[in-house]
């Protein structure tokens, strides 16, 4: 009489003990106990179940539950492994509500419930989530190696065993989510497909430019200009805008760090260290060609080159890329000009150009860093008092996405996005030195760098490699994450590996700045 009033007192407070099984081929089965005493077997599929002591199935077992007040005791027997919440049972245990048992190595996990009378009720979102991570556990321990258990069973749990109402919510929230992902993809593939197209546009351009460049402009060259280069420049123009105005991160990154952003336009000429005299050109006698010499006759030859920079400091500090201020580097030889001399080439004048400041400042060479191809640039008269712009030091990961700006193709480009009646007023001077030309873009409002959008590709020690595009002229821009900090200074192209860049990254940066000027 007493054991069975024992094995009535939970039932006569409205509670029957539930053994939930969470793992195997059987989880989500409810083993309902009412005897006084069961068998923990493990069978032939690994499933859990609970025996009467005479079922001839019974013969072999783990543990053995009895009943005990109003829960049950588990007994090991024979030594085999039982754990109760991660920890193993040496003997024997009373079982509380919501423990969990794990019988024998890699075996069945199990929840030990008291549930009401009327049936076990669906599980909360919190029970799920707990009992899809204690179904991973092997011999008393979360293992890494069942993360993709955890995952099926969370949507297991979710999926079968919460209210009617949450898994009808999981349904369309499911929904939602594949149609998202379907249009995403789609939009991708139409993106991948029109930066192909511009691809071949821009290296078109970059062709046609190329062909364009002079250290003075024409008015033939001007007007030739607003007729083919304006034509092919429109389309990645507009391109680049949509692709700007894609999301309100882009376009306040763009806004706040536009004024920041330096189009540089630089002179060298040709130094005879023997002669102490510059290479200079004068017309032949029949005015078709140049002719070059060393004597003090006509005029200094000067290879004009242009460049991005941006403010790195509040006292007005500017980084580039070394080889934009020494473009010489990549240049072709000038044999036929330097009748056998070596000569040496020397700045003639580095200008910068802010986006609103109508005036250039001149600047010369600060520091230089050989290894990471970084050169910074100080004023020589007023200071500047652009904001400076803002590293991000944290590592940027391939897939990541990223914003580029600069000045693309120098001179031409931003002839390419004036006005034609601001091409005719340039057209009036005739050549028009690249000076004046650039003087002129300042005052009317035109320096303005572009931007585009790609992907980090790949991240090493000395590069970030992205797919943003840009070509000559880019190089020294800044590179931003969606966070508007920058990660990388531009600094070359690979055509071959279409059309990706590569940046020096930030860390670099902070590294040469902090030997060259410490807290400035």
């Amino acid at each position: 009489m007493e054991n069975n009033s024992q094995a009535n007192e939970t039932e006569s407070l409205g509670f029957i003990p539930v053994i939930s099984v969470l793992s195997g081929l059987h989880r989500g089965h409810n083993i309902t106990l009412t005897e006084k005493t069961y068998r923990i077997v493990i069978g032939p599929d690994e499933d859990m179940m609970a025996l009467p002591p005479d079922d001839e199935k019974a013969e072999n077992f783990q543990a053995t539950l009895h009943r005990a007040a109003d829960t049950y005791e588990i007994e090991v027997a024979h030594d085999s492994p039982v754990w109760v919440n991660g920890r193993r049972v040496n003997e024997s245990q009373k079982l509380k509500p919501d423990d969990l048992l794990e019988v024998g190595h890699g075996g069945p996990v199990a929840r030990f419930r008291l549930c009401p009378r009327g049936g076990v009720p669906p599980k909360t979102l919190s029970q799920a989530l707990v009992d899809s991570f204690d179904s991973t556990m092997v011999d008393g321990h979360f293992r890494m190696g069942r993360i993709g258990t955890f995952f099926s069973n969370i949507y297991w749990n979710m999926a079968t065993q919460t209210t009617r109402w949450f898994r009808v919510w999981l349904l369309i929230i499911i929904t939602i989510l594949v149609a998202s992902m379907i249009m995403l993809t789609a939009q991708n593939l139409r993106l991948k497909e029109r930066v192909a197209f511009e691809d071949t546009r821009i290296q078109e351009i970059s062709e046609l430019l190329e062909k364009h460049r002079s250290e003075t402009l024409s008015r033939d060259d001007i007007l030739t200009m607003d007729a083919e280069i304006k034509a092919h420049l429109d389309a990645a123009a507009a391109r680049l805008a949509q692709l700007e105005a894609g999301s309100a991160a882009a376009k306040r990154i763009i806004a706040t760090a536009t004024p920041s952003v330096a189009f540089i336009l630089g002179a060298y000429g040709y130094f005879d260290p023997e002669s102490g005299r510059y290479l200079r050109s004068v017309p032949s006698a029949d005015g078709r060609t140049m002719i070059y010499t060393l004597d003090n006759r006509g005029k200094i030859v000067e290879v004009s080159f242009t460049g991005t920079a941006f403010v790195v400091s509040a006292s007005g500090l500017l980084l580039t890329n070394r080889h934009v201020i020494e473009p010489w580097r990549d240049e072709y030889g000038i044999a036929g000009m330097t009748q056998g001399r070596k000569l040496k080439p020397v700045i003639r004048e580095i200008l910068v150009y802010l986006p609103g400041e109508v005036s250039p400042f001149e600047v010369e060479v600060s520091g230089v860093d050989d290894e990471a191809d970084l050169v910074t640039l100080r004023s020589t008269g007023a200071p500047i008092s652009a904001l400076p712009l803002q590293f991000e030091l944290k590592q940027v990961s391939p897939g990541d996405e990223i914003i580029l700006m600069g000045y693309p193709t120098g001179i031409r480009a931003l002839l390419a996005r004036s006005s034609s009646e601001f091409l005719e007023s340039i057209a009036d001077y005739d050549p028009a030195d690249f000076r004046l030309v650039t003087q002129r873009l300042s005052g009317a409002g035109y320096i303005k760098p572009l931007a585009s959008r790609g992907i980090v590709s790949q991240v090493t020690d000395e590069f970030i490699v992205y797919d943003a595009e840009t070509t000559f002229g880019g190089s020294g821009g800044p590179v931003f994450d969606l966070d508007g900090k920058v990660i990388a200074v531009n600094a070359a192209i690979i055509p071959e590996f279409g059309g990706s860049n590569m940046g020096v990254p930030a860390e670099n940066v902070r590294q040469f700045l902090a030997r060259s000027y410490g807290d400035e």
